[in-house]
């Protein structure tokens, strides 16, 4: 549980204030969002994913998976999300993830042996 929380706190740090600057949601929406975000990566990228391919393959779904989710959830709420500005925030939640990756090594061998 504790792995989750630190994901939810790191991915907010980074995913709501991108929000708010790029794009018309208001702060409940893009703590949402970047909630709902953090949990559907976390069990696809970091439980599916990282443990069968690897840190490389983890980072780039967890980017993918965040430009396709905002733009949904964007599209759906209006809020004016164009595709750089989806970029910048899948690259910048690809960074964080790929550490967040490096800090999961760390507490569980189990992925990288």
């Amino acid at each position: 549980m504790s792995k989750l929380l630190v994901k939810l706190v790191l991915n907010a740090l980074f995913t709501v204030p991108l929000l708010l600057y790029f794009s018309n949601a208001t702060l409940f929406q893009a703590l949402m969002a970047s909630g709902s975000l953090s949990i559907l990566a976390f069990f696809l990228g970091d439980q599916w994913i990282l443990d069968e391919f690897g840190n490389g393959a983890a980072t780039l779904a967890d980017g993918l998976l965040a430009a396709l989710f905002l733009w949904a959830v964007g599209t759906a709420y209006y809020w004016g999300l164009s595709w750089p500005e989806l970029a910048v925030i899948a690259v910048v939640t690809a960074a964080v993830e790929f550490g967040y990756h490096l800090l999961l090594r760390k507490w569980d061998v189990r992925w990288y042996s």
